[in-house]
């Protein structure tokens, strides 16, 4: 049975070249789970997810992970609620 306030957190770095910021900016942003609160001129970009289920979670950080813009994207912290 399928726990009702289940909630996953994480954050990662994507590295993204500069010339490919904007639209990999908007590749992130269209995921409903995904927020970007920091992003610096080198194209580092701090991406957080923060989704009802793991499925959810999951699939968006490999949506992301797999768009043409991103270079890299390295997890940095991840917590679970149950």
């Amino acid at each position: 049975m399928k726990k009702e306030s289940e909630l996953f957190i994480s954050s990662h770095v994507a590295q993204i070249s500069p010339d490919n910021l904007e639209a990999a900016l908007t590749a992130i942003l269209k995921h409903p789970f995904a927020d970007v609160p920091v992003v610096d001129d080198k194209g580092k970009v701090v991406v957080l997810i923060d989704a009802p289920t793991s499925k959810d979670a999951l699939s968006t950080i490999e949506s992301i992970r797999s768009a043409e813009e991103i270079l890299a994207l390295s997890p940095v912290y991840q917590h679970q609620e149950d």
